[in-house]
């Protein structure tokens, strides 16, 4: 594959969905091994163009995983399988403004109703799914025994 060749393979491929630039360049080495420089000169290209921007995905994924109400441990573990920079994920996620307690409180009220798990087998189910949809132990806890 020449140049041209993985530019317009990478521009297909974001033309379908918004990737990540370690995404994008893992397909390119794919599919391209030996071609270290060529991989970087179309990383560059597509940059330049602003077909990849690593901040703007991640804005728009912590949006999608807020909507889902899931929490700060989940959001940064979607965006690392992402092969998102370390640093922009940190970054972006302290430049939240987002009570967590209120979050996970919504979740479970969603989920459960208003009433407080009465029995340890309830509470156990409740901390379970609260924690797989990415919310602290000790936010769970604080609810669990906080509610009114």
């Amino acid at each position: 594959m020449n140049e041209q060749d993985l530019y317009e393979h990478a521009v297909t491929l974001l033309a379908k969905r918004d990737y990540s630039s370690g995404e994008i360049n893992r397909h390119l080495k794919r599919n391209s091994p030996d071609e270290e420089t060529m991989i970087d000169a179309v990383m560059e290209r597509l940059i330049s163009h602003h077909y990849l921007d690593d901040s703007r995905l991640i804005e728009k994924e912590i949006v999608k995983q807020l909507n889902k109400k899931h929490g700060f441990i989940r959001i940064k573990q979607e965006l690392k399988q992402k092969e998102l920079d370390s640093l922009l994920i940190e970054q972006a996620l302290e430049d939240l403004d987002i009570d967590w307690f209120e979050l996970a409180e919504e979740l479970r009220t969603k989920t459960f109703g208003d009433e407080l798990p009465k029995d340890t087998k309830e509470k156990t189910k409740q901390i379970r799914y609260l924690q797989y949809r990415g919310h602290s132990m000790s936010i769970i806890m604080e609810l669990l025994s906080n509610e009114n």
